[in-house]
């Protein structure tokens, strides 16, 4: 997916082919019409079917929708499939599905729920991983969604830090894999981002939605990052403006773990 180095910002990805998993919320959903806004084919993953087609609905002939439950393979293996079949080929995925899980102490974990959370954040991820990476053209590129809890630990968020801890390590495992095919592998790694996800959060930690331990300080700018924010993070690692960008995870957290 290498872009010649003179092509501006806006045509990027012109006539490339990007799966994007998670199409269905907030950053996903930003990623998706971000990508088709500057020529990408996409094809949208997510298990919501409503939302999801609605969505390509909502962005025309350049997107493609495939309900996809990530823990299952063999719908992994189709979404992958019609990406292909669908823009004739693959260039690069945003393997971004995934779930915050309970908030809560350790010592009163769900155990069956902190499963879920590994299932779908980390087993799911591998999942796409395995079938796309076989399938992605010289040049391609995949960028995964972490966290700051990929790097930093988070009280009462055992089972998400877990699993983000997971994914950094697929990233450095598989573009350790790809590298001589010339793909790259990266991960984004935000902070806490404005939107459903944190006012969740930050509701369970709480119990009122209050002043937690996350709330924005000074070390972070006072405040959170946006979607737009990380839709730009993401649309530079899958694009060939970070060519020599692999295997690592961009932190984008204000400074917070400065």
């Amino acid at each position: 997916m290498a872009v010649p180095a003179g092509r501006a910002s806006g045509q990027r990805f012109t006539g490339l082919s990007i799966l994007v998993t998670g199409a269905a919320g907030e950053i996903g959903s930003a990623v998706a019409g971000a990508l088709v806004a500057e020529g990408a084919r996409v094809t949208l993953a997510d298990l919501d079917a409503t939302v999801l087609t609605q969505l390509a609905d909502e962005l025309g002939s350049a997107a493609h929708a495939v309900p996809t439950d990530v823990t299952v393979e063999e719908d992994v293996e189709r979404a992958v499939a019609e990406a292909v079949a669908f823009a004739g080929g693959l260039h690069g995925v945003f393997n971004n599905a995934g779930i915050e899980g309970p908030v809560g102490p350790i010592t009163e974990l769900d155990l069956d729920r902190f499963a879920q959370v590994l299932r779908i954040n980390v087993l799911g991820a591998a999942a796409v991983l395995k079938h796309s990476l076989p399938r992605l053209d010289a040049g391609g590129a995949v960028v995964q969604t972490g966290s700051t809890a990929s790097v930093a630990g988070s009280a009462h968020m055992a089972p998400y830090v877990a699993s983000k801890h997971a994914l950094l390590g697929l990233t450095r495992v598989a573009s350790r894999e790809v590298a001589a095919r010339g793909v790259r592998v990266t991960a984004v790694l935000p902070g806490p981002v404005h939107g459903r996800m944190m006012q969740r959060i930050e509701s369970g930690r709480s119990g009122s939605g209050t002043a937690t331990a996350t709330t924005p300080t000074a070390l972070d700018g006072g405040r959170y990052a946006t979607v737009a924010e990380v839709v730009s993070a993401v649309l530079f690692l899958l694009s060939g403006e970070a060519g020599f960008v692999a295997g690592t995870g961009l932190l984008m957290d204000g400074g917070r773990l400065a």
